[in-house]
C-alpha cells in the first residue's frame, strides 16, 4: 500500500499526549484533517499491537482507537506513561496506511416495516422513495472507524452524502437489538436493546456480540462491511440457522 507520512504528528509532542487517570495516555490528533485523524489512530494502533507482539512493549492492557484519537490502557504497576510515550514519539514519524489484512463482510439486513420505523419518515423528508434509501445504503462500502459506546457497536462510515441527516431530535428510549440506523454520514448496529437517537431503517438477524464465544465482537475497526436486503422469511431462515450454526457472516480479505 501507499505510505503517507503525518508531518504534523512530528511536531508539539507536549499537546499530543494527555493523561486519561492513573493508567491511561491518549495520543491526541484532533489537529488533522477528519479522515486523517482516523486513519492515524488506526494506523498507530497496528504499529503498537506488532510492537507488542514482538515483546516491544510491556505493561500495556489495551488499545482504542478513536475518531481523532488513540487511548493507550496500561498498568502502571509496569510501565509509566513517560516510558510509553518515549516509544510511541518516533512511531508517529513512521505511520502507513498498512493496517495488516482488512476484512471484507457482507451484512443481510431487513429493511422496513416493523424493522424500519423511520424509513417512510426518511423518505418524505429527502424527497425519495424508501426504495432509493435502501438502494443508497446498500451501494456503499462502509468502513468501520470506531467501536463503542456498547460491546459490539460500530460506527461506520461512508454512507451516501443524499442520505446524510442530524440524529433525530427525540432520541428513543429503547432502540431494539440489531436496528440499523443511520444518521450523519454514518451507519450503526445496535447491538443491545438501548436508547439511540438515530433513525432506523431496518435489522439484521445475526448477534454483533457473544459473550460465549472465543471471538465475541463480530465486527472490528478497519472492517470494510457492505449490506444487502433480504425479505421477512430470509431474515428469520437466517436468524434461526445462525443461532443453529448453519449460518455463516460472509467474510473475506
Amino acid at each position: 500500500m501507499a505510505m503517507f507520512i503525518f508531518q504534523q504528528l512530528q511536531q508539539d509532542y507536549d499537546r499530543r499526549f494527555l493523561s486519561a487517570g492513573g493508567h491511561g495516555l491518549v495520543v491526541n490528533m484532533d489537529d488533522l484533517p477528519a479522515d486523517q485523524a482516523t486513519k492515524a489512530a488506526r494506523a498507530l494502533a497496528h504499529v503498537i499491537k506488532a510492537a507488542m507482539a514482538e515483546q516491544a512493549f510491556s505493561g500495556i492492557e489495551d488499545i482504542i482507537p478513536g475518531l481523532t484519537n488513540l487511548l493507550v490502557q496500561y498498568n502502571p504497576l509496569v510501565t509509566t506513561a513517560a516510558t510509553l510515550k518515549q516509544s510511541i514519539r518516533p512511531m508517529l514519524a513512521e505511520l502507513s496506511d498498512d493496517v495488516g489484512a482488512v476484512r471484507h463482510i457482507r451484512m443481510p439486513c431487513c429493511y422496513g416495516g416493523e424493522f424500519g420505523p423511520d424509513l417512510d419518515e426518511l423518505a418524505n423528508t429527502l424527497g425519495m422513495s424508501a426504495d432509493d434509501i435502501i438502494a443508497k445504503h446498500q451501494a456503499n462500502t462502509l468502513e468501520v472507524a470506531i467501536m463503542g459506546f456498547l460491546p459490539g457497536l460500530a460506527y461506520m462510515k461512508g454512507v451516501d452524502e443524499a442520505l446524510y441527516l442530524p440524529r433525530r431530535k427525540t432520541p428513543r428510549a429503547r432502540v431494539s437489538a440489531l436496528s440499523v440506523a443511520i444518521a450523519m454520514d454514518q451507519t450503526v448496529i445496535y447491538p443491545l436493546p438501548s436508547p439511540g437517537g438515530w433513525h432506523i431503517i431496518g435489522r439484521i438477524p445475526v448477534e454483533l456480540f457473544d459473550a460465549n464465544k472465543e471471538e465475541p465482537v463480530l465486527l472490528k475497526s478497519s472492517d470494510k462491511v457492505t449490506f444487502y436486503p433480504i425479505d421477512i422469511n430470509e431474515y428469520n431462515k437466517i436468524k434461526s440457522d445462525y443461532k443453529s450454526g448453519r449460518f455463516l457472516i460472509e467474510i473475506s480479505t
